[in-house]
């Protein structure tokens, strides 16, 4: 998963999983649809939710 960049248009943030939703650019193959897409925010909160996410898995 990509990090969060200065430019990105943040649209949701999940402080618990540290991580943003942003706004993707239009794609002109989809008529101009704009996406969403998650990038990280604060690495050892992501990393942290997903080692849990792991362990209640098993």
């Amino acid at each position: 998963m990509k990090k969060l960049q200065p430019g990105d248009k943040v649209v949701k943030v999940d402080k618990d999983l540290g991580i943003a939703w942003i706004l993707l650019p239009p794609d002109p193959n989809l008529g101009g649809f704009q996406g969403i897409s998650p990038r990280i925010m604060d690495e050892d909160k992501f990393l942290l939710a997903k080692e849990k996410t792991k362990k209640e898995a098993i």
